[in-house]
């Protein structure tokens, strides 16, 4: 049959209504002869009046998506299911009930829907789109991503396709990948504010925060009532220093959702940094349900506002219900590896975004070039977004391994780290910025354990220990946890006592301190600050003649407030003197000439803590119940120093004032505090090394008994397991309603 004859035939077929026969046959002839033009336009013409015939008329299928478009799903689907009784193979009714389905989160209806729109139509990239929001909904994550490129292969400017694709990509954890859809979704749609709110979160996730600024300024332009680019852009402020403009923004974001905790709780530590003392109020009119009913709260923003480690478990396991993954339980031991010997070398691995010149590093990095390699073999992973410095040089030379993942997906961080084979995950950033701890959630080693980063409990069961200490740690303090307590001899705190001490000799007009007079000083950040503590401070100076408060220069906005704060408590603002930021060894030389450190009470010093008594300022501190409120003391303790270690705020004042009013009972503290360093606990780097390597073997060795954790304490030499809390401290406190963790 010629060509000439196959078209007459699917003509006359045409003028039948024999549609479907008609256009068998053009695809045939162009199956044969796919150049053939007049073949090409007579399917064309015959595809474009079938669906015609196939789809309801024009200015209905406009107003049904207009009226999805405004939200109005539910009647949507039920137009649809009407017309589909009459246009059965509609791809349009077939994919907009699909996706009315998909809205409402019937994803087995949407997915039968949509399946039926892709055989009508399978080259509409909109319905391979929807397709793998429905895998995606469904947590199939490699079929929505398969079906996320099918669709772009069909279309690659499909705008909805790259957005979706990007966003699943950075729950993944690939958002380099990301970027790049995200950037070409941008530059196709400029004005659309959803865009750009996706595109700032990838540049956020890959470091690029300056970038994220600009583009989330221009997506809060477009549109003012998007509430999550608002709030990230009040997050953004507020981490650059511009509190003050972060917290109207948290205001604004406030006054449309007054029950939004998550907001409320970065306003109020806004607030508290730059001492700001009306956040006290309103915490204490929202206290009660914030976090616990509402969206959950950052647990570091909880830990400040108040010393209550029962509230602060209760806040800390919603957050992590709500933001990690499933916890996958440790795998069994193998019943023939069951008591088998120690391996000859431990592997460990530590994660963390701080492998630079930060205050986590200035602490462990001495305990890295400790570890006995002999026996254990140390892993860095490293998913730092900083430039390499000193600090990062130095602690890549202390590693068997050094791995960069920070450009990784988490499920390929996943499959590397599993590949690794190690024996212990130590993570140490926990709930704090730039963290990955959701990667815990896959099981990364047969232990997990929390040290250092967060200075409390991760609220899930992902991680089998917490280590900590007597003193930070005590007795009864158990169920503040959702880890299981390694308990060390000494401070929990690791120490470097190969910390730099400038050699410059700072003098008091160096520091802009008078000549003479005692020099009181807290160099705790300035949200550690409230009235509680300011108060005695304020006493102490009416008290005793000339003398000065030094504290660390945050902000103008909080010397503003502490200024005006000391005014109001009848003191002279002028004795409110300001420490500027200097590189850490010079920040050490200079706290010499002060005379007493005054801690904070809700958040203790930690790393500022051991700053201070490595360079020889005595520091007194007033334990509360929170593991942040009692690191002070587990430092002094572990120097040697119990007389800095009072029990009540009267107590704390007393103590300051004999101390600021009895020179040589300072100085004899001092002469001791200088001997102490060097022979006591705290700055035994090796010392602590070897007590933090019984901890990993005795964790270990039950493991490889098939035993599950349990609290453990690490003495010198030797390790035991305890299981009972002392009476004592658990009839101080109060019984405990848990939530119950995600399961596993």
């Amino acid at each position: 049959m010629t060509i000439a004859v196959s078209i007459n035939k699917a003509n006359r077929l045409e003028r039948n209504d024999k549609l479907e026969d008609a256009a068998t046959i053009y695809r045939d002839i162009l199956a044969k002869f796919p150049k053939n033009t007049r073949a090409r336009s007579a399917l064309d013409t015959l595809q474009n009046r079938m669906q015609q015939q196939q789809n309801p008329p024009t200015e209905v299928q406009r107003q049904l998506q207009t009226d999805y478009n405004g939200g109005q799903h539910a009647a949507v689907a039920a137009s649809c299911a009407t017309l589909l009784n009459s246009f059965r193979k509609s791809h349009f009714l077939w994919d907009l009930l699909g996706n009315c389905h998909l809205q409402a989160n019937n994803l087995d209806e949407a997915a039968t829907c949509l399946n039926k729109a892709c055989e009508l139509n399978p080259n509409d990239a909109g319905t391979f789109c929807a397709m793998a929001d429905v895998s995606q909904a469904q947590a199939q994550h490699d079929n929505a991503l398969a079906l996320y490129n099918k669709a772009l292969a069909l279309d690659g400017t499909h705008l909805k396709t790259l957005n979706n694709l990007a966003n699943a990509l950075i729950g993944h954890g690939r958002a380099n990948e990301a970027l790049v859809l995200l950037k070409k979704a941008s530059l196709q749609a400029p004005d659309s504010a959803v865009i750009l709110f996706n595109y700032s979160n990838a540049l956020l996730k890959t470091g690029l925060k300056d970038q994220a600024k600009s583009v989330l300024e221009q997506a809060t332009k477009l549109a003012p009532h998007l509430v999550e680019a608002q709030y990230n852009l009040a997050q953004l402020q507020s981490m650059e220093g511009a509190k003050e403009e972060a917290i109207d923004r948290f205001e604004a974001v406030l006054a449309k959702n007054p029950s939004d905790d998550r907001t409320r709780a970065n306003k109020l530590h806004a607030q508290a940094q730059i001492n700001d003392w009306s956040w006290i109020d309103e915490y204490d009119q929202h206290r009660r349900q914030l976090g616990l009913t509402g969206s959950p709260i950052a647990p570091f923003n909880g830990l400040t506002f108040e010393d209550n480690p029962d509230l602060l478990r209760l806040r800390i396991q919603a957050y992590a219900n709500m933001q990690l993954p499933a916890v996958q339980p440790a795998p069994a031991l193998a019943p023939e590896l069951l008591d088998s010997p120690r391996p000859s070398r431990l592997r460990i691995g530590y994660f963390s975004s701080d492998f630079h010149d930060h205050a986590t590093m200035q602490l462990m990095a001495g305990l890295f070039e400790a570890h006995d390699q002999s026996r254990f073999d140390i892993i860095a992973y490293s998913y730092d977004t900083v430039p390499t410095d000193n600090m990062r040089t130095r602690v890549k030379n202390a590693f068997s391994s050094f791995k960069d993942i920070s450009q990784m997906s988490d499920s390929a961080v996943v499959e590397l780290v599993q590949k690794d084979g190690l024996d212990i995950a130590v993570d140490l950033k926990g709930h704090t910025g730039d963290t990955r701890t959701a990667l815990f959630s896959q099981r990364l080693a047969p232990l997990q354990i929390s040290y250092l980063g967060f200075p409390g409990t991760l609220g899930t069961m992902a991680f089998d220990y917490f280590i900590g200490d007597h003193v930070s740690c005590p007795a009864g303090s158990e169920r503040f946890f959702d880890e299981h307590l390694i308990r060390l001899p000494h401070s929990y705190q690791a120490t470097d006592n190969t910390r730099v001490i400038s050699d410059r000799q700072f003098t008091r007009k160096d520091c802009g301190l008078p000549n003479d007079g005692f020099v009181f000083c807290s160099f705790n950040n300035s949200y550690k600050i409230t009235p509680t503590e300011f108060d005695i401070w304020m006493r102490l100076l009416a008290q005793v003649d000339g003398s000065v408060l030094w504290l660390l220069e945050t902000s103008e906005a909080s010397k503003d407030n502490l200024r005006r704060a000391a005014q109001d408590r009848g003191q002279d603002p002028d004795r409110l003197i300001f420490a500027p930021r200097l590189p850490q060894d010079e920040h050490l030389a200079r706290q010499r000439v002060a005379d007493l450190f005054l801690d904070t009470f809700v958040v203790n010093a930690h790393t500022t803590g051991s700053d201070a008594l490595w360079a020889g300022l005595p520091v007194l501190t007033l334990p509360g119940r929170q593991f942040a409120a009692r690191v002070g003391a587990s430092l002094v303790s572990a120097i040697g120093l119990p007389e800095l270690i009072v029990k009540s705020t009267a107590e704390y004042e007393a103590r300051a004032l004999e101390l600021a009013q009895g020179p040589e009972a300072l100085a004899v503290l001092r002469s001791r505090l200088q001997r102490n360093r060097k022979t006591t606990p705290l700055f035994d780097t090796t010392g602590f090394t070897r007590n933090l390597e019984r901890a990993y073997d005795m964790a270990h060795a039950r493991y490889l008994q098939g035993l599950p954790p349990v609290h453990l304490d690490i003495t010198e030499g030797s390790a035991k397991d305890t299981q009972l809390p002392d009476p004592a401290f658990v009839s101080t406190v109060t019984t405990q309603t848990q939530i119950p963790s995600r399961a596993m």
